[in-house]
């Protein structure tokens, strides 16, 4: 996994001592010393044009594997971080070709495709990982990262250098100042594009590279994207077919993952996906060792009931004969640890998803492991989020009626629709059908300003509203838009498959989801930044880059089965139902006839102390203050103080799983102090 830092001087730009350099590069690694405990190393080029530092999670190759790597003459210098999978199979088919390894670490095949391929090796790398590489000669400076965005890469021009950092605080041993970026934050770009809460840092997006040539010239070109194909497409075979392709093509994800020469869990809760994962593992191991068990760690939400899945973790652990340590989460626990977890992922938060990693991963690591299996990505491509139904049932599914499958037709889907607004469970999901209920279905005008998932998926659940900023900030950035800014930053190419509908509706929604929560939110908090804060390496079967191809290909009505029924509603939908189908060898019958429940345990009522606040009310109360506030010079104090003050007065705790739309709005604020402070970011200043 490890973590990374470089800088690259362009011609123009006066170069340090190497000395100097070298002393930059040990603090910006001290700051993220979390990411790779075990060791430490830097490369630094006797011209001082180029610096390169590595902290080292130790995973693979235990013994020769330490970075910076080089090749044999020493003129391609790299630091990589993640895991590359199905290495030991290119280095044999590369070492019968003439190239030498000098280590066993699948980080050194960066180097030597480099050698081979140029910048054609990322075609060849499966996995998870991010890169920065050095060619002495050429004098230039090559990073990437993965498909999927799995693990981050940020990138920065500071002082006329070019800054990559696997998190952006190691920018700050280098000599960079964070300030707020305003038209990024009001407009929640942090989510919907690449770029950051931080002026001018930025992330290199999934599936992306970046060039850095010595006239200071910096190209961002993308090497993969997710794709579908038209509606009308021939299916990939039949829906048995299907089916087991699907299972083979997980097992094999999971073989691949469980490569390690550290001992390594599974995070385990109540649903398909970590269960799957869990079943294959132990169906894997068990080929060598019938004896064989796999240590799982689940949450044990022990405060309420109805949010807390560990009986159903501690059910699929007896059923494949895990053992299962259940972690309790209580609410003072989740919030004792939420300024760390902002911190970490670097991005504002409004759930306790971050906090639960946090707490989780701690867990692992005091019981001895440093690799975990995730069952992460399953949602945004097997379809499992609940505005998904509604951008399924925009377009009819030629595709599933060649195949037999039974769909509604255009009267029932406009039916399905209707019904669903008035059993929305949520408020979030009420404006999402209302939304989609306004248009006509089959309309031509399927544009992503409407699409489902922008609007329940940020535009929502993620509240910002324009009196909560200073008239000054407002002044100059505009009322927010998050729906236009997610809207804009999608590839002009899949805007024009949704107009056009060249895509089926379903699609163009689990491509924005994958591109927004997925990449920005969910691999973040769920993912690499709250497992690596306790040196805790994730990988994350579902997301295999051939999986996912294939699933893609797969009809929309696979995904979301429509299944006939009798009574006033005519048609239920299914979700994932083809991984339910792939999977039954795999999970208990409860599992696979389980429907998926929010993960988001909402604080709960408690008169635990004094003042009958709860733990998260209490740390609101403390922490946002007239001086917090006003210090980050981006809200406005009298909506701030108005709105805590009803929180703390009257909270509400919704039945659906969901935390106060105010305490939401509290944690947004929250998050910028906790980020000033520990960034050191001046109060905004505007014209």
């Amino acid at each position: 996994m490890c973590g990374l830092t470089a800088v690259f001087y362009p011609d123009s730009v006066v170069r340090p001592a190497v000395d100097i350099l070298e002393r930059e590069l040990a603090v910006s690694l001290e700051i993220i010393k979390h990411r790779g405990p075990d060791s430490r190393g830097t490369y630094v080029s006797p011209d001082a044009r180029v610096g390169l530092g590595h902290v080292r999670l130790a995973i693979i190759d235990l013994e020769t594997g330490q970075q910076p790597i080089s090749d044999e003459d020493e003129l391609i210098h790299c630091v990589v971080t993640g895991e590359i999978y199905d290495h030991d199979r290119i280095r044999a088919e590369m070492q019968r070709d003439g190239f030498s390894f000098k280590t066993k670490s699948d980080s050194e095949l960066v180097v030597q495709l480099y050698k081979r391929d140029g910048l054609n090796l990322l075609f060849s790398l499966r996995g998870e990982f991010a890169f920065v590489l050095y060619d002495v000669k050429r004098r230039l400076l090559f990073a990437a990262r993965d498909r999927f965005g799995i693990k981050p890469l940020y990138y920065t021009v500071s002082h006329g250098r070019v800054l990559f950092a696997s998190e952006m605080k190691a920018f700050m041993g280098l000599g960079w100042q964070a300030e707020w970026d305003l038209n990024s934050i009001v407009h929640k770009g942090d989510l919907a594009d690449e770029r950051t809460v931080f002026k001018g840092a930025f992330k290199l997006g999934a599936g992306h590279s970046a060039l850095c040539l010595p006239s200071g010239e910096v190209r961002i070109e993308r090497y993969w994207d997710i794709t579908y194909p038209a509606p009308s497409a021939p299916p990939p075979g039949t829906v048995d077919e299907m089916i087991s392709n699907v299972r083979s093509m997980l097992i094999e994800s999971v073989r691949l993952r469980l490569r390690a020469d550290v001992p390594l869990a599974v995070y385990l809760s109540g649903g398909i996906d970590s269960s799957s994962v869990a079943g294959i593992a132990t169906h894997l191991l068990r080929e060598k060792d019938p004896q064989a068990k796999v240590t799982a760690f689940t949450l044990a939400y022990i405060e309420d009931e109805t949010t807390d899945e560990s009986p159903l973790a501690m059910r699929t652990a007896a059923h494949i004969g895990a053992k299962l340590h259940a972690i309790p989460a209580t609410e003072a626990g989740l919030v004792d640890v939420f300024e760390d977890s902002i911190y970490h992922s670097e991005v504002i938060t409004t759930t306790f998803h971050g906090s639960g990693k946090l707490l989780l991963s701690k867990a692992l690591r005091e019981n001895g492991y440093k690799v975990a299996l995730s069952g992460e990505g399953s949602d945004e491509i097997f379809a499992g989020y609940p505005w998904f139904p509604v951008d399924y049932l925009r377009h009819s599914d030629p595709t599933a009626e060649a195949l037999g499958i039974s769909v509604p037709n255009d009267t029932e889907r406009a039916d399905l629709v209707s019904q669903m607004l008035k059993a929305a469970g949520s408020p979030e999901i009420a404006i999402a059908y209302t939304t989609v209920s306004k248009e006509l279905v089959n309309s031509s005008q399927n544009l992503l300003r409407v699409n489902a998932h922008t609007v329940l998926g940020l535009g929502s659940t993620m509240p910002q509203e324009t009196q909560m900023f200073l008239p000054g900030v407002i002044a100059e950035t505009g009322a927010p838009d998050a729906i236009r800014c997610i809207s804009e930053a999608i590839d002009p190419r899949v805007r024009r498959h949704s107009v056009e509908g060249s895509w089926h509706s379903l699609n163009v929604s689990l491509y924005v989801t994958s591109k927004t929560i997925l990449t920005k939110m969910i691999l973040n908090l769920m993912g690499d930044r709250n497992d690596m804060a306790n040196s805790i390496e994730s990988r994350v079967a579902f997301l295999d880059h051939h999986f996912v191809e294939y699933v893609n290909s797969v009809p929309p009505s696979m995904k979301l089965r429509p299944i006939a029924q009798d009574g006033p509603l005519k048609w239920k939908l299914v979700e994932k139902w083809i991984l339910r189908e792939a999977m039954k060898p795999f999970i208990t019958n409860e599992i696979y006839k389980r429907r998926k429940i929010p993960f988001n345990p909402p604080p709960k009522p408690s008169n635990s102390n004094k003042n009958n606040l709860t733990p998260l009310q209490v740390h609101l109360r403390d922490r946002i203050t007239q001086t917090t506030v006003e210090r980050t010079g981006l809200f406005d104090w009298g909506y701030v103080e108005e709105l805590l003050k009803g929180y703390l007065e009257d909270p509400v705790y919704p039945s659906h799983r969901a935390i106060d739309m105010r305490a939401r709005k509290l944690m947004i604020v929250l998050s910028f102090v906790v980020l000033q402070e520990r960034f050191n970011v001046p109060t905004a200043s505007f014209v």
